[in-house]
């Protein structure tokens, strides 16, 4: 069997066991091509492929193995081969944080055009940076800009680490630990706040995919409704933001509870390839102006 005879068996697999894709790929052909490109050795990022190449028999082994591990456990592929991508980066991951896979990472590479416009971005906070992806992938984006990177989870930022040193962006990031804002013990404003907060409500956590239980919990659950931490960015950022700054947040899944509990409020959203709207954007003047608004309801 050739390398691509093996995709497509591994991709028969896939389908046939139920899996959930999310965590890297969105289907079961990519992330066959990506678990048998990892499994013999072969780079999944890599411009050509023969794929017509034959196997060794320690190759083939690898590839029942691996395949045979991500089917009977469910633990999604990117923790059991340690890799991920975003916005065009390569990144390690373990269970330490959740998998790289934030909306933000179709903005990051353009620098957020048109909305930063040509305003010189010199310092960013990365709010709830787990792995450390957006807080890297800005860093590359703005390379004059200094960046700031927070996690209450001091096991996430162990992971953040080992990403900032691959990628030899230690003299420009900065890891804090603490919730949100109260990591920040200098009185700093940023002309960029970038945060990809827990926002999945209590309800929509207990009905994730399996494969969703590998990712810490404190990463995923953001209360009740999902609006906790989403509620505290929004109070709290124009505290932290220059005269001439902007916020990006995505909130994802909780798009629609956030225009239905603020009402009152124009958000302004970004829209992503698939078509969601799932990250919006408020310059420090807008926060200002409808911080009023801003208030959580009974629960």
């Amino acid at each position: 069997m050739t390398l691509a005879d093996w995709v497509a068996q591994v991709e028969r697999q896939l389908v046939d066991a139920e899996l959930f894709f999310g965590h890297g790929t969105d289907n079961a052909f990519d992330e066959a091509a990506w678990l048998v490109m990892s499994a013999v050795g072969i780079d999944p990022d890599a411009e050509q492929v023969d794929w017509q190449q034959a196997l060794s028999d320690a190759q083939q082994s690898a590839i029942k193995q691996l395949a045979e591990r991500r089917i009977e456990t469910r633990e999604p592929l990117a923790y059991l081969v340690k890799q991920a991508w975003f916005a065009g980066h390569e990144f390690y991951i373990d269970q330490r944080a959740i998998i790289p896979r934030s909306h933000l990472g179709e903005w990051i590479p353009s620098r957020f055009e048109p909305w930063l416009g040509k305003a010189p971005v010199k310092a960013v906070l990365d709010l709830c940076t787990g792995s450390g992806c957006i807080a890297v992938a800005a860093a590359l984006a703005f390379p004059e800009a200094k960046v700031d990177a927070t996690d209450i989870s001091t096991a996430a930022l162990e992971v953040a680490a080992i990403n900032i040193e691959q990628h030899a962006l230690g003299q420009r990031i900065r890891l804090l630990q603490g919730d949100l804002f109260h990591a920040i013990v200098e009185a700093v404003r940023y002309d960029l706040i970038i945060c990809n907060p827990p926002y999945v409500s209590d309800q929509s956590v207990v009905s994730l995919p399996p494969e969703h239980s590998f990712e810490p919990r404190l990463a995923l659950s953001g209360g009740h409704d999902g609006l906790d931490f989403v509620y505290s960015v929004l109070t709290e950022a124009r505290r932290h933001l220059k005269k001439t700054g902007r916020l990006f947040m995505e909130v994802g899944s909780a798009a629609a509870a956030v225009e239905k509990t603020w009402p009152g409020v124009p958000f302004t959203w970004l829209a992503a390839l698939t078509g969601e709207y799932a990250v919006l954007t408020f310059t420090a003047a807008e926060l200002e102006s409808y911080g009023e608004h801003f208030t959580r309801p009974e629960q």
